[in-house]
């Protein structure tokens, strides 16, 4: 019940791609997220696959290996390489969210083209609080609030902004 409140206030105060006024996060929401194509019914797979083929990504970093989503993400994308660092695209299960201080000490796994998506930003109270810390980190510039995860991006040349947008 709790869940579904802050589902329902996030809608009230989030946006579509009309509130968006960062032209690369335009594309971004209207070329990739709000793309015709559906990879998958959870909204986090559908929006990692969506990011995935919108930023034409070759290497992906998993927070665990998780079988299941390698699996879906090679089905769709046959010659992504998964590697350990340097990746364009790093995701962070839920149950890794604790573990997002460490990630971000390494530089090797950050440039200013990789996207960082974080998986159940709302599902806790601690998760919340990371995310919170994370939009304040002054090496990232740019964090997109879908509810059911978050985008984070490293870029240099944009000016630091939250966004929140209904998927």
């Amino acid at each position: 019940m709790l869940h579904l409140f802050k589902y329902l206030k996030f809608l009230l105060t989030a946006t579509n791609q009309h509130g968006v006024h960062s032209p690369f996060i335009y594309g971004y929401v209207t070329k990739g997220l709000y793309s015709k194509n559906q990879y998958s019914s959870s909204k986090n797979l559908d929006v990692l696959l969506k990011s995935i083929a919108y930023f034409n990504v070759e290497k992906v970093q998993l927070s665990s290996s998780e079988a299941v989503i390698k699996t879906r993400i090679h089905k769709e994308f046959p010659n992504i390489e998964f590697v350990s660092q340097g990746a364009d695209v790093f995701y962070i299960l839920e149950k890794d969210i604790v573990k997002i201080q460490m990630v971000l000490t390494d530089a090797k796994n950050f440039n200013n083209n990789t996207l960082l998506l974080i998986d159940g930003i709302y599902k806790s109270n601690e998760n919340r609080a990371v995310w919170e810390a994370l939009k304040q980190d002054e090496k990232i510039t740019v964090t997109v609030d879908l509810f059911f995860c978050g985008a984070v991006f490293f870029r240099k040349e944009q000016a630091k902004e939250h966004f929140r947008i209904r998927i």
